[in-house]
Formats: structure tokens, sequence, C-alpha cells
């Protein structure tokens, strides 16, 4: 029987984005292995060991790094939640996914840095923990940039728009885009591009032509042109 393959469970976007409340509760109940919450880590450790925040933030990032290079050397399930804002996460996915590992990203997204900053206000308005606002526009488009790379070589990837809020302040989150193994399954192709808020636009487009690379697509083609056309 084939060894299983190790899943890599990823919960992406920006400070702020809100990708603890839509992608990480959901991680957190099903993860098939370790879960880890890098700020929830980094909270604990202010609170127990006394660390300033960036002493902590820098420790639990590096706990997590090694988490998931433990995961894809032992091929192991490992679910965790990143800015991608750097390039070392990034580049451990891709060795993950070329060393036979399932990626699956849900990537949380919004309009603008500022939103995310006046985001973080408002969580540390609610005794949450801050973010300084140059990390985050510092963050903002290397994150959408690296989330490009891993389109290709991921398993599954769920894309959120969290800009728009209820009446009451709460965000409400819409998918924007859902890819399966290289193929986008929601919406349709066609529809993706009028669809698309602003901000995702450069990873739609990515991810449109991943689509007509695939290699089901392009089988799909052949098989259109091989069939007879009707007398």
């Amino acid at each position: 029987m084939p060894k299983r393959r190790g899943r890599i469970v990823v919960a992406a976007g920006t400070n702020g984005a809100g990708k603890s409340v839509i992608a990480g509760e959901f991680l957190s109940a099903r993860a098939g292995g370790v879960y880890f919450n890098p700020d929830l880590a980094a909270k604990a450790m202010t609170e127990r060991d006394g660390l300033t925040l960036a002493d902590a933030n820098a420790r639990a990032w590096n706990i997590g790094f090694d988490l998931l290079n433990r995961s894809i050397e032992r091929n192991q399930d490992f679910s965790f939640e990143t800015t991608l804002g750097g390039n070392s996460m990034t580049q451990a996915l891709l060795r993950a996914a070329a060393s036979g590992l399932e990626l699956f990203i849900f990537y949380v997204g919004l309009d603008s840095p500022e939103r995310h900053i006046a985001r973080v206000a408002a969580r540390v308005r609610r005794g949450g923990h801050p973010i300084a606002a140059e990390k985050i526009r510092e963050r903002y488009p290397k994150s959408l940039a690296n989330l490009i790379k891993l389109l290709a070589c991921a398993s599954e990837v769920r894309i959120y728009d969290n800009s728009d809020e209820s009446e009451d302040g709460r965000p409400r989150a819409h998918l924007v885009l859902s890819m399966s193994r290289g193929r986008i399954v929601k919406p349709k192709p066609d529809q993706l591009v009028p669809t698309a808020p602003e901000w995702a636009r450069p990873v739609v487009a990515a991810a449109i032509r991943i689509h007509e690379q695939s290699p089901s697509n392009s089988r799909s083609r052949v098989a259109s042109h091989r069939r007879p056309k009707p007398r």
C-alpha cells in the first residue's frame, strides 16, 4: 500500500485580515496533526515568560518554522497560520510540495494595507496584540506575491476577501477563488476577472494562467479538436 502523503494546511494573510476567525478556527477543529497559531504562542510567552512582544513574536515564528520543517522531513500533517510576508516560509512550503506533501492554502485578504492597520487597531482595543503599521505595509505586497508563487504547487487554494463589513462593523468574508490541483473550481474562469476585488486581481490573473496551462485542460482542448463535427 502506498504511503499516505502528509498534509500541510496554511491559514495565510497579512496581519488583521481575519484569518484566525475565517480559517484558523476551522483548521484548529479539524487539524489531523499539529496546529500552530504564532499569535497565541507569542501571547502566552509574554504572559508566562515575561518576554517583550518583539522577542515573543520572533520566538513564536522560529517555533512554527521548525515545526513546519520537521513535518516536511517526516511527511507529517501540520496546520498553521502565517502572514506569508517573508521568503523563508514560502520557500519551505515550496519544498514541502516538491517533496510530495499536499499543500492546502486558505488565504484571507483585505482591499488595502490601511484596512489591515485599522482592523489590528480594533483588535488591540478589544485586548488583542498589536502589530506595527510599517510591518503591515511592508508585508502586504509581499504576502500577495508569495501567494502567487504557491498557486501552481498547492493541492487546493481558497482565497477570501474580508473587506466588507456588516452594519454592526463585523467583517463579512466572500470567496474570491477556489482552485484544486491547478484548476479553477469557483467561480468559472470567465467570471473571475469581473467579480474579483482589485487587490486580488494579480492573484486571479496568475490563477487563470495556471488553469489554462493545466494538463487536464490541455487534454480537454485536444479532445474537443478531435471530436467529429455533426453532419
